[in-house]
């Protein structure tokens, strides 16, 4: 490799956390539950989730999920959430890049960074660098998630179920590398102190991606502990640090061909290495989050049970980033994309200090009843989370030349703050019902509700553009499921979700500045067909159609007055078809495979010629297929391979301009033997086996910039992991 793993005092402190001694042979009972017996990875069919809401099994639910866990994560090579949701074809990347804040699209909506995403079903924000090593699974539902969530995007829920102490003791160690020189120390520590068990994960990491002077650092700790204080009442708690240090990478832009001032070609001849942040003055994206949590459950009675948890989240970002926008050096200042000779308008980008901080709690009761002659399941919650954004009063934003992506230039820093930041605070206290009934032996009912009230504020560092508002909103939702057999189930489902905007203050914009708009409630309906093929393969099946309403600008009659902004003025329709599998075929076939073909368009649309346009950096039709396959020959052995395939995605809104179909190969090989009395499992992984070299995506930007992201090169990884 091209160099060694640096022994920080961090790395220092893993390989000291490795001779942890096992104080005993058993962790608490109540984690035999989430003990796999008999189960070899990797792990593929997992039964149920808690980002349903029910506590129904996922065969038997009107709900689409699917479930990433650790051992499908591991096999498959994935390092980041970016590079997992390339195992699903219903998620889709969104401005995501090497050394940034990861973002998803779930059935073409992409979701909102506090509101659709949870950590053991407490609220928690995606605005920060995000550590698989000490997550047990990804749980994703698909579609609105106004039941579960609140107020959100509706795209669905992604929820992050951490690390708990297991049965039996071990002590894990992983040393990884790759091709570019980066490498990975990773202890996985699980003991019993006592009658608690404790679970440790600790991670100390160098990043060399593919880029110029990109080069980075991330350090994990994660702490887990449980215990029993009597044969009804169990408590856990959950500690983790995540800090990530590495330079953005920015997207490029489309090449304005015609001179029009509007970039309409995507640029040829890029140097796969090109990093327009690589300037001399560029500073890395620094990120930190530490959340702490903790839950105690109790049983009631044979049939009811409670559960408190509460969880807070710190995060600290320093952002920084020569900042690629625009081009001046044209006739016609080119807005959004590049020259047509690559010329491109840099900025010196700097926000430091900003700070994040996300608490919530609560309080459910589960219980199974009798009534009117039928079997019942409820659950009665109340929910709160308060949010806040705390940034420093000035930020950097400052034009300081023009380079080019074939010939790139240095320039001249300039780190004056000149601009004003925006804090917010939010608050939300919600109450949730849900109920599941058994109307007859092959028929249930599913039917759930929320209740949000909603405080959101924000004003600038001086406290100018202040906008307040509160808002009360309901979220129902319901499904029915019809059994004809024992592995088969059909049903259908109905659901909102809400999304609440107030126009900015800006009197010299909006002639309703600062107005509380309506809520925007968004409807999905979706039918689909589950079926159980065996015991550990899940065949499902499901048809969509999501209504979103969008805030959009009416211009005025006049044209020298300003434009309204109004609630619903534009409409997008997002209809789909979404096939999977996941699970075992037999003892030596596991696959994760899925589908899913989407139309997306607007429906109504101030700007007329945009109704009928397909929603840009969506894919009109998405493929993939994950397979394990162990061979009877050589025990211990096993190859994989991910394949995935898309096509149809727009770049820009007039549909003009558009990506062309992608394909891409992985694949890896693991092999388990004992060396010195230890399992050892060595791994083997080839991202892009083929080294195909495209454009992965193409978002556009909240504030009108169109970028492009290419696909990462051929990476090798390679692996050991020994079970002390």
């Amino acid at each position: 490799m091209a160099s060694r793993l640096k022994l920080t005092p961090f790395a220092l402190a893993l390989a000291a956390s490795a001779s942890l001694p096992s104080i005993a042979q058993t962790a608490p009972a109540r984690l035999e539950a989430i003990t796999v017996i008999g189960k070899a990875a990797p792990l593929l069919d997992v039964g149920t989730a808690e980002v349903t809401g029910f506590g129904a099994p996922l065969a038997k639910s009107p709900i689409s999920v699917t479930v990433l866990s650790a051992d499908l994560l591991t096999a498959s090579g994935v390092q980041t959430l970016s590079q997992a949701i390339k195992l699903d074809a219903s998620l889709a990347d969104s401005y995501n890049t090497t050394g940034y804040i990861e973002s998803l699209s779930i059935r073409g909506f992409l979701l909102d960074q506090s509101g659709n995403f949870s950590r053991n079903g407490l609220a928690t924000s995606n605005i920060a660098p995000i550590a698989l090593e000490s997550m047990e699974r990804i749980e994703v539902l698909k579609g609105v998630a106004g039941l579960q969530s609140g107020v959100a995007a509706p795209g669905g829920l992604v929820n992050y179920v951490t690390k708990l102490p297991l049965k039996q003791p071990f002590t894990r160690a992983t040393l990884g590398a790759d091709g570019r020189g980066g490498a990975k120390l990773q202890l996985d520590v699980n003991q019993k102190l006592g009658s608690s068990g404790v679970r440790l994960n600790l991670v100390d990491e160098s990043l060399h991606p593919q880029f110029d002077d990109a080069n980075g650092s991330r350090q994990l700790l994660s702490l887990a502990l449980a215990t029993e204080l009597d044969s009804a009442t169990s408590v856990s708690a959950d500690f983790s640090y995540h800090r990530k240090s590495q330079p953005s990478v920015p997207g490029l832009g489309l090449l304005d061909s015609n001179g029009d001032g509007v970039g309409d070609m995507l640029p040829g001849g890029i140097n796969p290495r090109l990093n327009l942040n690589n300037q001399v003055w560029s500073q890395p994206f620094q990120g930190g989050s530490t959340t702490a949590e903790v839950v105690i459950t109790h049983r009631l009675a044979a049939d009811w049970s409670a559960r408190l948890a509460a969880n807070t989240q710190n995060i600290h970002i320093n952002d920084r980033l020569a900042f690629p926008d625009g081009c001046s050096s044209a006739p016609s200042y080119v807005y959004p994309g590049l020259c047509a000779n690559g010329d491109v308008d840099i900025y010196d980008y700097r926000s430091d200090g900003e700070r994040r901080t996300v608490s919530s709690w609560d309080a459910r009761l589960d219980g199974k009843f009798k009534a009117l002659g039928l079997q019942h399941a409820t659950r009665l919650g109340l929910n709160w989370r308060t949010a806040s954004a705390d940034l420093a009063p000035m930020q950097a934003y400052n034009w300081v030349g023009i380079t080019n992506i074939y010939a790139p230039v240095a320039l001249q820093a300039d780190p004056t703050l000149t601009s004003l930041n925006t804090d917010s605070r939010e608050r939300a206290l919600a109450g949730y019902a849900t109920l599941t009934s058994d109307l007859s032996p092959g028929v249930q009912s599913f039917v759930g509700a929320r209740v949000t009230r909603l405080i959101r504020s924000s004003e600038r560092s001086d406290g100018t553009r202040a906008v307040s508002f509160e808002q009360t909103v309901t979220t129902p939702w319901a499904g029915l499921a019809w059994s004809p057999g024992p592995s088969t189930t059909i049903y259908v489902s109905w659901g909102q979700g809400v999304e609440l905007e107030a126009v900015p203050n800006r009197p010299d914009r909006f002639a309703n500045s600062g107005q509380v708009l309506p809520a925007l409630k968004s409807e999905q309906t979706e039918i689909g067909l589950k079926w159980q093929a065996n015991p550990r393969l899940l065949l499902t099946a499901a048809a969509f159609s999501v209504d979103k309403p969008y805030a959009d600008d009416v211009p005025a009659a006049d044209p020298a007055a300003l434009p309204t902004q109004v609630a619903g003025a534009k409409t997008a329709r997002h209809r789909g078809i979404e096939l999977s599998a996941a699970g075992r075929l037999d003892a030596a076939l596991s696959l994760q495979a899925s589908l899913m073909a989407l139309d997306a368009k607007y429906t109504e649309a101030v700007d007329q010629p945009l109704v009928g346009q397909r929603v840009t950096n969506l894919p009109r039709l998405k493929a993939s297929l994950f397979a394990d396959y162990r061979l009877a020959a050589l025990p211990g052995l096993s190859f994989n391979g991910l394949a995935t395939f898309e096509n149809g995605k727009k770049v820009t809104a007039d549909g003009r301009v558009g990506l062309p179909s992608a394909w891409q190969l992985d694949a890896g090989f693991s092999y388990i033997q004992r060396v010195a009395g230890k399992e050892t499992v060595w791994r083997f992984n080839i991202e892009n086996l083929s080294n195909r070299s495209y454009w992965r995506e193409a978002p556009t930007t909240y504030w009108g910039g169109v970028y492009l992201f290419p696909a990462t090169p051929r990476t090798l990884r390679a692996s050991v992991t020994v079970d002390f």
